[in-house]
């Protein structure tokens, strides 16, 4: 079953964000993402209002990413609330009985009874999302889980951290590792800077609920968030990732990015990525991706 999400109705109800602050939205956005990246369905979420059309990403006052994987976003059209939005959308719908309506909108909830769809109260959704938070929380972390500031000296001290672990072959210490959730929220976070930290804090851990959250970043505009999702996905690996990094290699139109896919693909270990690798390493215009994938497949022979 998918969620269709009410979306500022939700957000009237979310203790840590509110409709007064400008990056509701993304904020909304970024929240859902990662609980949909710790197994919760696939969501349709509509807002009222149509934002003006600028550079920078989902909220107020700006032009709406149309969808992440799993995901979509929708905005009212000019004369019409989230509700009719909703409404017009099951009305059109083959099967709305697919869909669970996330509000606490009583006219909203009749409306949609009308037309098959069932109802999830926002609070129960809230707690639904709280809950899955919690169990991947330490007590020390829900004290200390502000909303993240990238240029705050914690995280540069962090990102030193993993510069020296990665220069002395270590592991980053358990303590900058232990809200997993935390990271992958971050990791939909919209700055660059706190999301390339979150992609190597998500390799770091090798948790297998990183790798959904990481795959989504390889399609991320940013090159170099999608590289370090790849090199992410290597140290994570999980067999389940070769297929998005192979399509990266194939695909990106960055070399940073199809080098990091290369080297990832190498370390997973997949003999199912030879062919990829050896298109590579035969015909990619740039010479440091063709070695990069020439390594990986001696890498996975040499393992076979």
């Amino acid at each position: 079953m998918a969620y269709i999400i009410d979306g500022h109705n939700l957000i009237g109800i979310l203790p840590d964000i509110s409709l007064s602050q400008p990056d509701d939205e993304a904020r909304l956005i970024a929240r859902l993402l990662s609980y949909r990246a710790q197994g919760a369905g696939d969501m349709i979420v509509f807002f009222d209002g149509n934002p003006l059309s600028t550079a920078a990403g989902p909220g107020r006052g700006s032009a709406p990413r149309p969808s992440w994987p799993g995901m979509v976003v929708h905005y009212a059209p000019a004369g019409k609330s989230a509700d009719d939005a909703i409404v017009d959308f099951l009305r059109v719908a083959r099967q709305p009985g697919q869909y669970a309506v996330v509000t606490n909108d009583q006219g909203l909830t009749a409306r949609v009874r009308s037309l098959g769809a069932s109802i999830l109260p926002a609070s129960e959704f809230s707690s639904q999302m709280a809950s899955r938070k919690s169990k991947r929380r330490t007590p020390a972390s829900i004290a200390t889980a502000p909303a993240p500031n990238p240029r705050d000296p914690a995280f540069a001290d962090l990102y030193d951290e993993f510069l020296a672990a990665e220069k002395a072959g270590e592991q980053v210490s358990q303590n900058a590792l232990s809200d997993l959730a935390v990271w992958i929220e971050r990791l939909y976070s919209g700055d660059p800077q706190l999301q390339q930290l979150a992609a190597m804090a998500l390799g770091q851990s090798r948790d297998p609920e990183a790798v959904q959250p990481l795959c989504d970043a390889l399609t991320h505009a940013d090159a170099g968030i999608r590289a370090e999702a790849a090199l992410a996905l290597g140290m994570v690996r999980d067999e389940t990732a070769a297929p998005n990094l192979a399509e990266r290699l194939s695909n990106d139109n960055n070399s940073m990015v199809r080098e990091a896919a290369a080297q990832a693909l190498g370390i997973i270990g997949s003999s199912k990525s030879i062919p990829a690798l050896e298109t590579a390493a035969s015909s990619d215009k740039k010479a440091k991706v063709r070695k990069a994938a020439r390594t990986a497949i001696d890498a996975i022979r040499a393992r076979r």
